[in-house]
This record gives C-alpha cells, structure tokens and sequence, in this order.
C-alpha cells in the first residue's frame, strides 16, 4: 500500500511534541532529570514525548477502528494509560540495562508520575485536534457544494483521513479502498452508494471499479486508445473505454 504523508501537517505535531519537550526539560518535573546537562535533559525528556506520542496515536487509531462511536473519554483514558504504561517500561529497561533494581511498588509509584505527565499531553494533543477539526469545519463552510461533499463523504473515515484530500475510491470485492493525501484507507461499502453520496462532487467514474476526484489527477496519458490516470499519490487509475469519451470530454486528457 502507498502512503502519502502530509508532511506540513506531520511537521506541525512534530514541532509541538518538541516544543512539550523542551517545556519539560525546563520545568524538569519531579526532579528527574535534575542532575543532567541541559542538553542531556533535553533530549531526555524529548525521545519519551515522542515515544508516548507514537503509541498514543496507535491506541488512538485502534480503538477508532475497532470501537467506532465510542466516548471520548475512553479514548482518552486508554490513550494516556497505555502511552504512560510504555514509558514507564522504557524507563525501568533503561535502569535495569545499568544494573537498577526496580521494586513493584516503584514501578507503580513511576507508573503514577509518568502517567501525570502523559494525561497533560493526551490532554493538549485532543484540543489541538478539536482546534483543527473546527478549523477545517469553518473552511468547508466557504468552499463550494462539490467540495463539501466530499468533505462529507470523508467524515465517515477514521481520524487520520478525516481532514485529508480525497484522491480516488476503488472497489475490491466488497470493499473500498480509499485513496487519499494521509494514505489508503479500506472500508466496507458498495462502489454504486458511494458515488451516489458523492454525486455533485467534481470527480468522474472511470471504470466499473473506479471513481477519481478532478483534484486527486496528477498527470494522464493516452497510448493505444487507452487513458491512463495517475493521482497525485502516484497510483495508476484504470479508465475503461467505456468511460473514455466521458473522460476526455472533461478535458482530463
């Protein structure tokens, strides 16, 4: 499966998570990292952010997956504790990798500090994520009815894909994969509702198992009376000579 990363957005978070970090290394909570080098503690507290923020985003991912629907003070809660559960472990193997000895009770009493922490983070990172839900609300608010179908449409994906460009939609059996800027996503749906959802939306079929969004096209060529399209994620969509005339008469080609 391709991915295509949204790179402007990924570097945003990664600047944040930084930012927390650094923040840390300042504050420098509970003493930890009280007799390091700036530097040292810099790094210290930054690697964790990351690790937590890494596994928090798996959690996150699994559980909307999984539990469609679900509160989101469960997802909450799960993301914080397991985030903190890895960091915890990172920690006590650091230790014992220097021949440490760590007790239950000590495990539980880091488990509580370090879960302190990453509740704090879970915390921020949720709001910067409503922040940006409600910003791309407020933006589809002015673009026109076709893109606002398709940002409809798009709803109905989980997190990571909700706020991503729609490139295609493929069918495979029974299912969909959606082709978008944040990746592929698979979802079980008919081809035939799905266009229906998103008629009106500047977007052809192409073939009996294809619909292509005008703005997800990178480039098409044309050789031996068959038109290939390749979207901007670098997939090669098939369009059948059955939809040819439809494709050219967009002027696609």
């Amino acid at each position: 499966m391709r991915i295509a990363i949204d790179w402007k957005k990924r570097g945003r978070e990664f600047a944040i998570l930084i930012a927390i970090g650094t923040f840390l290394s300042i504050v420098g909570p509970y003493g930890a990292t009280a007799r390091m080098e700036f530097w040292q503690s810099w790094l210290y507290w930054v690697a964790l952010i990351f690790i937590g923020s890494f596994v928090g985003w798996g959690v996150a991912y699994l559980i909307d997956q999984r539990f469609p629907g679900r509160p989101v003070w469960i997802m909450l809660l799960c993301t914080c504790s397991l985030s903190a559960l890895a960091i915890t472990i990172v920690l006590i193997s650091a230790d014992l990798a220097f021949d440490g000895r760590t007790t239950v009770l000590e495990f539980f009493i880091l488990y509580g500090f370090v879960w302190v922490i990453s509740a704090a983070v879970t915390g921020i990172g949720y709001l910067l994520h409503v922040f940006e839900e409600s910003r791309a609300v407020r933006e589809a608010a002015g673009q026109p009815a076709s893109e606002e179908t398709i940002r409809n449409f798009m709803s109905r994906l989980p997190l990571p894909y909700r706020n991503a460009d729609l490139f295609a939609i493929s069918s495979e059996d029974h299912y969909l994969r959606i082709h978008t800027s944040a990746g592929e996503h698979m979802m079980l749906e008919r081809l035939a509702n799905a266009i229906r959802e998103l008629e009106g939306a500047k977007g052809l079929q192409t073939h009996r198992s294809w619909w292509v969004a005008e703005s997800g096209v990178q480039s098409a060529s044309s050789s031996d009376g068959r038109i290939t399209l390749v979207l901007k994620s670098g997939t090669s969509a098939p369009v059948s000579r059955t939809y040819a005339k439809t494709v050219r008469e967009a002027g696609w080609v």
